[in-house]
């Protein structure tokens, strides 16, 4: 989280990318590099780069000495501790080293998942991007004040399996039947009180036959029985709803119905899910 020193806009988006089978963080598809791709593009929309960082660091002689360290009373990532900025147009190479790791399991690894502890793009008192490196679910975007971004964005990560940039708060969301759902990145979420969802994962999604006449989506999953043991575990103790999909849930009408579809298919082909949809 920031500061009051900079501006509370919401995050309007997100990075995310798919624990695919036998992909490592530096691969072409893996988690660092493809953050690393986003990042080299969202430095054009900043100004300085923000970062707090372990001195476990094997680098972190070179940031105390390159970089600002920030003064606590001017500090922007709140909890912060060794908080340090420099110039992205005078340092940008430097800021680009300190993330780019090398092939296999090294310090390098190590040092760019658990030692540098937060990393922000800033463009004066506003973000641009936010990063937890060892939280893979927080790569938060704000593209209010950047026209275009999110399409370069994507466009950047059309050929990357199982990466895209997505909105912040799910694809979709529509009501029917008096039943609330919301189609995120990952899984199909049913409203059930309150504040309360209970999410149905897509990885177990196999096929999507699609009925407009009867204002239905016909939904397919992969058998609970089949998933881990871990999972099944978790279902059972936290979750039991969600080891239970349904499969029939009603579709909206008219627009917001075709926007349901269209969100489905988009994961799809921009996640590399396996499903398949009859429409």
């Amino acid at each position: 989280m920031f500061s009051d020193r900079v501006n509370a806009d919401d995050p309007t988006h997100k990075l995310v990318t798919r624990n695919l089978s036998g992909v490592k963080d530096w691969d072409e598809a893996g988690g660092v590099t493809v953050e690393n791709q986003v990042i080299a593009i969202l430095l054009e929309y900043g100004t300085t780069v923000h970062l707090c960082l372990d001195p476990k660091h094997s680098r972190f002689k070179t940031v105390q000495n390159k970089f600002t360290r920030v003064p606590e009373s001017e500090r922007t990532i709140i909890g912060s501790d060794q908080e340090y900025q420099v110039s992205i147009r005078k340092n940008r190479a430097l800021v680009e080293s300190l993330l780019e790791i090398s092939t296999g399991e090294t310090d390098e690894w190590v040092d760019r998942t658990f030692y540098l502890t937060e990393f922000a793009i800033l463009n004066g008192r506003s973000w641009v991007y936010r990063s937890v490196p060892h939280e893979a679910h927080t790569r938060e975007i704000n593209a209010t004040e950047h026209d275009g971004v999110i399409q370069k964005l994507n466009e950047a990560l059309e050929q990357v399996r199982g990466s895209a940039v997505v909105p912040f708060d799910g694809l979709v969301s529509w009501t029917t039947e008096a039943k609330e759902y919301k189609l995120d990145w990952n899984a199909l979420y049913q409203h059930t009180g309150k504040d309360a969802y209970v999410g149905y994962d897509l990885e177990r999604l196999q096929h999507v036959v699609v009925q407009f006449s009867e204002n239905a989506l016909y939904l397919d999953w992969r058998p609970s029985s089949e998933e881990s043991l871990v999972r099944r575990t978790i279902w059972r103790v936290l979750d039991s709803e969600a080891a239970t999909p349904p499969d029939q849930i009603g579709l909206p009408h008219g627009e917001q119905g075709k926007k349901v579809v269209s969100a489905l298919h988009w994961l799809r082909v921009n996640l590399d899910y396996s499903y398949d949809i009859k429409d």
